[in-house]
């Protein structure tokens, strides 16, 4: 019998994995994990070569604050230098943040539907995390409200939604603003900010220069098509971004993403070109589910939920999909057995993975 037992809070935790193909050929369609479809920008692509190409830069350790990537990130954005962490991807600040803030006992809150970093790294912190149910697969700010307790310290929102592609505008943030306490930090993680159209989104990032207990989690991953290289930023309060600064390992971003993330974020033409890609895939597969009457979620993202309105149906699907090399995201994970994610892929891979999806459906009501 092992009589070495992680601590309490780990011992029934379920671990997040993200739905990564095996099969890493040229030929697979990957359209589970959100990816940018055009992968990274060209001045990336010439950065990383660039890189690679001095020898020296691999045996020596990274800035541990790259000021180069601080500095463009905050001309890019007009945001105040000093309020920027950097991390190994927004899921390692997500988990720096409830190490922060999160003692045994004390509550975060996330959402019914949000992203599942957000729970797990909670409970990997020691803390509690509460769930506040979402109304029409959307954030509801009421819901959220009601969850707070004088144990709350935590919460957590994504915005836009990850999974269901849905946003909360910026009345109903601040709505939820006026109805937190000082002492409780909101995280708004705006991973997919770049996509969105509406006139009334919000990034977060002027929450952060106006009140003490804002976050706004940002990530390369996405829109600037660097997933491998594992880069994100927060931006904060000064006193909670020297904090995070203060319990950041030492050398938690590797140089070369340093390196390409710079590049990346000054392609502005690029950025451009990818969300224009985005909007005109997404709209089109839209307008030919809702031809061929495929139930789905319209999303402001580059990401979108598919409804197959039975779980047999759903796990059909995927099945059918994976034996074609093209690869979505199950969601039973997320208690949506009736649903698969579908990123937005180039045209050929989303014309691919219609035709294949229009067929079985097709032959599902046959059979």
């Amino acid at each position: 019998m092992n009589d070495i037992l992680p601590k309490k809070a780990l011992r029934r935790l379920k671990a997040y994995r993200p739905a990564v193909a095996e099969n890493k050929g040229n030929d697979v369609i990957r359209l589970s994990v959100n990816e940018g479809a055009l992968g990274p920008s060209p001045l990336a692509t010439k950065a990383i070569e660039e890189w690679s190409t001095n020898k020296h830069f691999f045996h020596r350790y990274p800035d541990q604050i790259d000021e180069n990537l601080i500095e463009a990130i905050s001309n890019r954005y007009n945001l105040q230098k000093q309020n920027i962490v950097l991390g190994n991807g927004s899921d390692d600040l997500i988990q720096m943040i409830c190490n922060a803030f999160l003692d045994s006992g004390d509550e975060a809150i996330h959402t019914e539907f949000g992203f599942l970093v957000f729970p797990q790294s909670i409970k990997i912190a020691g803390g509690t995390s509460v769930c506040a149910e979402d109304k029409n697969y959307t954030v509801s700010i009421q819901n959220i409200v009601e969850k707070i307790t004088n144990k709350t310290k935590i919460i957590f929102l994504a915005n836009p939604n990850n999974p269901t592609g849905t946003m909360v505008n910026s009345n109903e943030i601040n709505e939820l603003i006026i109805n937190v306490r000082s002492d409780i930090i909101l995280v708004i993680d705006a991973a997919y900010a770049e996509y969105v159209e509406h006139d009334l989104y919000i990034d977060g990032a002027s929450l952060v220069e106006n009140y003490n207990n804002v976050i706004m989690l940002r990530t390369f991953s996405k829109l600037h098509g660097l997933a491998s290289l594992r880069l994100g930023w927060a931006y904060c309060p000064l006193l909670i971004a020297n904090l995070l600064k203060s319990i950041r390992p030492a050398f938690s971003v590797n140089a070369l993403a340093s390196f390409a993330g710079t590049a990346a974020i000054q392609d502005i033409e690029f950025q451009q070109q990818s969300i224009l890609h985005n909007k005109k895939l997404r709209d089109w597969t839209f307008q030919q589910l809702s031809q061929v009457e495929i139930d789905f979620i319209p999303s402001v993202a580059n990401f979108f939920l598919i409804n197959l309105n039975s779980e047999k149906r759903a796990d059909g699907l995927l099945k059918y999909l994976k034996d074609r090399n093209i690869y979505v995201r199950g969601m039973q994970p997320y208690n949506l057995h009736s649903f698969l994610r579908v990123s937005i892929g180039t045209e050929a891979e989303m014309k691919k993975f219609l035709k294949n999806t229009i067929d079985f459906c097709g032959k599902f009501k046959r059979d």
